[in-house]
């Protein structure tokens, strides 16, 4: 973002600071969490944003790919993708507030305008997933017909799946070393970690048992 001058104060908006202290599974603190928030409910339809649409994946295809892994024995890992929002393109003119502690002191009276997305406006959701399908498209997968968040890449006789929700990444396939390239690919792309076996997807708590998965 860029400092700005406007000259009416009615085009413009503010925003928040939103902390949070993330855990491990135990537990124990992983992390301090500090998040920049517009307040995006003063926006105007039009105006400052237009689309909103964002696809959300479903339940049930969260369960049959959690079935498949169990069922032939696959590798299934979680992706976390770090400020995914702020990776994407901006293309409507929005303009906010300095954020409290980083008030330019020369221009006091000055606002930003963005040019990259932040959490809160309306219109966050749907150029992420736009950057990511489009990257995901790029790389040889197709996005299925029933369930838009998920993604499907085939490899010679090996098959992948890739369940996106917001910001968080499910990839699933029998071939390690696939998953692995694809995990760095993903890499370059945006900011991830790999968080390993799932654990917590959509509301649904995983655990790795000697039969499977216990959901």
């Amino acid at each position: 973002m860029v400092l700005d001058s406007l000259s009416s104060f009615d085009e413009f908006f503010g925003n928040q600071w939103a902390y949070r202290i993330k855990h491990h599974v135990d537990g124990s603190i992983e992390r301090y969490k500090a998040r920049l928030i517009a307040r995006g409910f003063t926006q105007q339809e039009g105006i400052d944003y237009f689309e909103t649409f964002n696809p959300v994946i479903k339940q049930s295809t969260v369960r049959l790919v959690f079935f498949i892994v169990v069922s032939y024995n696959w590798k299934i890992h979680q992706l976390d993708i770090h400020n995914a929002f702020l990776d994407s393109v901006l293309n409507e003119k929005v303009y906010m507030k300095q954020p409290l502690g980083f008030v330019d002191s020369a221009l006091p009276s000055h606002v930003c305008r963005l040019h990259k997305l932040l959490y809160g406006l309306k219109q966050a959701l749907w150029p992420w997933y736009t950057h990511l399908s489009d990257f995901l498209l790029s790389t040889g997968f197709h996005a299925s017909k029933v369930d838009t968040s998920l993604f499907i890449l085939p490899v010679g006789a090996d098959i992948l799946y890739l369940l996106v929700y917001l910001d968080d990444i499910l990839l699933a396939g029998r071939n390690f070393t696939i998953l692995d390239h694809l995990t760095q690919l993903l890499s370059l792309e945006s900011k991830l970690r790999d968080l390993g076996v799932v654990h917590y997807f959509l509301c649904i708590e995983v655990q790795s048992i000697s039969m499977g998965l216990m959901l």
